[in-house]
């Protein structure tokens, strides 16, 4: 297998597929009748879910810690959360997805931190789960017309400041593999929180670095009401 290399050309080429996929599925769907939205939301929802099933026997697979078979990353929350909504539940799952997902997913994309490229399974696998995530939420914003409000990117940030203590205190009792959120080390690899401070120093710049990329989700948003 071919070591990974950030910014390579199949790594440039792996974003341009996934970006270009997703784009040209909601513009597609966006232009089909809503029975066939309908349709396409169930079933990117049932993809969305069974991928997040799937992370146990991924784990197995690419031999990875048996930690990481349980789905408590921030993007396995997102996953989990767009996948709800897509099978017809709340919209407060869709506000949790968009904005766990929509930077935290990109952040994925561009910095995964993977030992080997494409065409290495574990690569494969990231890519079309992080890439399902963001199909999702563009099918939500899009085609079905939801939307966050300034309320809800509050309500988000309150849940998620609880679900930090409740995921800190997890990676405690899971082990020295257990690493969710990242919030007892930073990650391998060539990532933004490189210019964070050492662990367990980095978690005070981490915190309101997510709440700010929340911000940032919801700033098109803000924007658009502003100038209407």
């Amino acid at each position: 297998m071919q070591p990974f290399i950030l910014f390579s050309q199949a790594h440039l080429l792996t974003l341009l597929v996934t970006y270009g996929v997703i784009i040209f599925t909601t513009i597609w769907l966006k232009s089909q009748s809503k029975e066939l939205i309908i349709h396409a939301k169930i079933s990117v929802g049932v993809l969305l879910l069974t991928h997040a099933i799937m992370q146990i026997f991924n784990a197995m697979s690419y031999q990875l810690a048996w930690q990481e078979s349980i789905p408590l990353h921030m993007c396995d929350f997102s996953k989990i959360s767009i996948g709800l909504y897509l099978l017809g539940y709340g919209p407060r799952f869709f506000h949790c997805a968009f904005f766990w997902g929509i930077i935290p997913a990109s952040m994925a994309l561009l910095t995964p931190g993977l030992s080997f490229a494409f065409p290495d399974p574990e690569y494969v696998n990231f890519y079309y789960g992080h890439g399902l995530i963001l199909l999702g939420v563009s099918i939500a914003v899009f085609c079905l017309n939801e939307r966050p409000y300034f309320k809800d990117f509050l309500y988000v940030v309150r849940i998620t400041l609880l679900l930090t203590l409740i995921v800190y205190i997890l990676n405690l009792i899971l082990g020295q593999d257990a690493n969710f959120w990242y919030l007892k080390d930073k990650p391998q690899g060539d990532t933004i929180m490189n210019f964070f401070p050492d662990a367990p120093f980095h978690i005070f710049v981490l915190i309101p670095a997510a709440i700010f990329a929340f911000f940032l989700s919801y700033l098109p948003f803000l924007i658009k009401d502003k100038s209407a």
